[in-house]
């Protein structure tokens, strides 16, 4: 059977390996508590040991082992504390953008008023869209429609009580919190 024995050798140094391996695993697992950090460094432990074999030769392999892993965790451990913790965020973090009950508010808004403003009288609603939407003088206004500039802040003035009393009858008051 002496043609087995380099299997039968193989086999053993494999196995032994697997064990080093998890028990190195264990140890540094059981420093750091942390599975990806503990992974990474059994495996920065076999590549010191392969580069250090290159060169010399290791009696104890395992203790070898051992001792690299030991310093690592410090070293790893060192960095960590050296590092400024990242804060926690917050589950409740503002969003720039509106949320979907806001803008569903909004959109009901603009419907009523687009209604109300086709249920105004024509040249209320002209008046009303050139001051306010349009941003024209009440002076030019006046000039183009032919009235004076009394009755043009008059038709603004009850264009936007218009507009209010629309929003009120749906219960959508300007600057009032919609919770519905």
């Amino acid at each position: 059977m002496t043609e087995f024995a380099p299997i039968v050798e193989r086999r053993r140094i494999a196995a032994e390996d697997a064990d080093l391996r998890r028990a190195l695993q264990r140890f540094v697992e059981a420093r750091l508590r942390d599975r990806t950090d503990s992974e990474d460094l059994v495996q920065e432990t076999y590549l010191r040991l392969y580069d250090y074999r290159r060169t010399r030769s290791v009696a104890d392999v395992g203790s070898f082992c051992f001792a690299i892993a030991r310093n690592l965790v410090r070293d790893h451990v060192r960095r960590l504390r050296g590092t400024p913790a990242a804060a926690e965020l917050s589950e409740e973090i503002v969003c720039p953008a509106p949320r979907a009950d806001e803008i569903l508010a909004y959109r009901e808004r603009v419907d009523v008023l687009t209604r109300a403003l086709k249920a105004m009288p024509a040249l209320r609603r002209e008046v009303f869209t050139r001051r306010r939407l349009d941003g024209m003088p009440v002076a030019t206004i006046a000039a183009d429609l032919d009235l004076s500039v009394a009755a043009v802040e008059k038709h603004v003035v009850r264009a936007l009580a218009d507009l209010r009393a629309a929003l009120d009858r749906r219960g959508l008051a300007l600057g009032a919190s919609n919770d519905r």
